[in-house]
């Protein structure tokens, strides 16, 4: 598919016609070698009034290059940005410090970006995630996946379907995302309120923390949003981590983290018991080892019949 890319940044201009990887090509040249010879000469040339200017090119990641008609033109973005000008004189931490308190979903999504000015990567994966924490010296969560999600859903990063190898999954920073992090306004720390909800929703210390949902073939078996009941989503959650074979015994606090850490469903703890209680045929109960005043708990036919008949509907 023939491509034609052209911006024009005050009176620079550039235009290229042609595949994707030699528009690619040609506007990395531009970008690294002429534009910034060009920016100089047109600074020379102005009033002293404009001579501090600093000039980004807000890039669009190749993969997008491939979606746009033969006779389309892509107008890149200039925007002024000189907190951010010289990535090669920061490190990942140093450039954090100045974005105040960060959500995990923000952090990957900046840590993202960070290194794709810094290094010209072209994607990024949950394995590259897990060095941007330790390099940040920030406490990783247990299950990134879930961040990555999230941000796909709001269409901060999408896949890079050019990459490769295909796993683990790599992503890149949409144009949504890069809008996002230019008019990004730092956050103040605040304290965080403790109420008997949020308790209730706390990670609790689980044996199956190191699990993820692109682990789960889920495509197999009805999204648990869409069932109606807890009885129903609780089952569901069950069955396809016994069906996965990923473990067959739970205690509540698995339950609990299964449900709020991996599948993200907004439930508590009493919930989860009330369910064990309420159906007491559908479970094996067996006291754990470690602790014998802890039970854990095991699908039985009628419970594994249940959860197989949502899955047929």
């Amino acid at each position: 598919m023939e491509n034609r890319v052209k911006f024009k940044i005050g009176e620079i201009e550039f235009e290229a016609d042609g595949s994707a990887e030699l528009v690619e090509r040609e506007r990395m040249v531009f970008l690294n070698e002429i534009l910034p010879a060009a920016i100089d000469a047109v600074v020379r040339t102005r009033a002293a009034e404009n001579a501090g200017q600093y000039i980004e090119i807000s890039r669009q990641p190749i993969s997008l290059l491939a979606e746009n008609t033969a006779n389309a033109d892509l107008i890149l973005d200039a925007a002024p940005n000189s907190k951010d000008s010289d990535y090669s004189q920061m490190n990942l931490a140093s450039y954090l410090n100045g974005l105040g308190t960060l959500q995990e979903q923000e952090f990957a999504l900046f840590s993202a970006y960070f290194y794709e000015r810094k290094n010209g990567t072209k994607y990024f994966t949950k394995d590259d995630l897990e060095k941007y924490y330790a390099e940040a010296r920030r406490t990783k969560p247990s299950n990134i996946s879930m961040s990555l999600n999230r941000l796909a859903e709001k269409g901060f990063i999408m896949d890079a379907v050019e990459a490769e190898p295909k796993v683990p999954k790599p992503y890149i920073v949409s144009n949504e995302g890069i809008r996002y992090i230019q008019t990004y306004k730092p956050k103040e720390a605040t304290r965080k309120k403790t109420t008997k909800l949020r308790k209730t929703c706390a990670k609790a210390k689980s044996s199956y923390s190191d699990i993820s949902t692109d682990e789960l073939n889920l495509d197999k078996y009805p999204e648990v949003k869409s069932l109606k009941k807890f009885k129903e989503k609780m089952l569901m959650v069950l069955y396809i981590i016994t069906n996965e074979k990923r473990g067959e015994w739970f205690t509540a606090a698995d339950v609990l983290f299964l449900m709020v850490d991996v599948f993200g469903e907004f439930v508590t703890i009493d919930q989860v018991a009330g369910v064990f209680k309420r159906e007491k045929s559908w479970f094996k109960v067996e006291n754990v080892e470690e602790n014998q005043k802890e039970t854990k708990r095991k699908l039985l036919n009628k419970g594994l019949e249940f959860a197989l008949a949502l899955q047929l509907k």
